[in-house]
């Protein structure tokens, strides 16, 4: 009998995350440049897994101006130009919606407002490329303005459309070296990667 109860214990989190990954799944055709990204329904949101990779022109960027690793990884956007980069139908996404897809993964409520360490349940590796997720996020690096681009293969950044201050907006970090995911402010004239998630009723235009 301990047996059976020790296994039905183990069990539940690993059903749990199964139906998470088993979401529907679809494909969206950025039809401005015909690039194509796998989209995935996380509770009531559907995310790209994929960095996108339309150029806005002034404020998208290549890392180390690559045109490969656009081509590989996604661009990089300034936060002026990642609140207009995504294709018609979808949006940038909020600090808000960021922590309600963190919340869905298993993020405690006590660490969802914390600035950077967020630590509950390795959900940055998990959201990682071969993660347990499916959000497939790629270590794309940051554009810094001031010099050198950093972090390519180590660190992925990516923009929500929430402000700090005029001159800082939130972000979300994923770091090779951490299990967590950080909450963080970034200057706006950095450049950072770009998912989009798809528009609602209830979303404002």
């Amino acid at each position: 009998m301990k047996t059976q109860v020790f296994l039905f214990i183990f069990l539940i989190p690993f059903l749990l995350l199964t139906n998470l990954i088993a979401q529907e799944s679809d494909m969206l055709i950025d039809e401005r440049d015909n690039n194509i990204y796998l989209v995935k329904k996380f509770g009531d949101q559907w995310w790209m897994c994929q960095n996108l990779k339309y150029d806005v022109g002034e404020g998208s960027f290549c890392f180390d101006d690559d045109e490969t690793n656009c081509m590989l990884k996604g661009r990089l956007y300034t936060f002026d130009a990642a609140v207009i980069a995504c294709p018609q139908g979808y949006r940038l996404p909020g600090d808000d919606d960021w922590k309600a897809f963190e919340k869905l993964l298993g993020m405690e409520d006590k660490e969802l407002e914390l600035k950077y360490n967020r630590n509950t349940g390795k959900l940055g590796k998990s959201l990682m490329a071969g993660g347990t997720s499916g959000f497939e996020a790629e270590y794309a690096g940051v554009k810094n303005p001031k010099g050198t681009d950093m972090y390519f293969d180590s660190q992925a950044y990516f923009w929500t459309s929430s402000q700090w201050d005029e001159s800082n907006g939130w972000s979300r970090v994923l770091y090779e070296q951490k299990e967590g995911i950080d909450r963080k402010v970034v200057p706006k004239n950095y450049g950072l990667s770009v998912r989009c998630i798809k528009k609602t009723t209830e979303t404002p235009e």
